[in-house]
């Protein structure tokens, strides 16, 4: 994998402080922007249910219907 001399010196740069191999750093990075993409699609789909009022509708008669399960242990001690 070829990367640019200044991203290079910055993952040096990383490694040297934290005393991590670079490969990990990357890995992490990766990591971290598949996690970045996964929740911007998701934010941006979840945004189009809500700017349509039909699929807004069935969502919220969704979480109606789940409510109850989902608050059944909140009665138990």
């Amino acid at each position: 994998m070829r990367v640019s001399e200044e991203t290079h010196e910055r993952l040096v740069t990383l490694a040297d402080a934290t005393g991590r191999r670079i490969q990990t750093i990357v890995e992490d990075a990766v990591v971290a922007y598949e996690a970045d993409v996964f929740w911007t699609a998701f934010d941006s789909g979840y945004q189009r249910l809500a700017d349509d009022p039909e699929q807004w509708a069935e969502v919220q008669a969704e979480r109606a219907g789940e409510a109850p399960a989902l608050a059944d242990h909140l009665d138990k001690p």
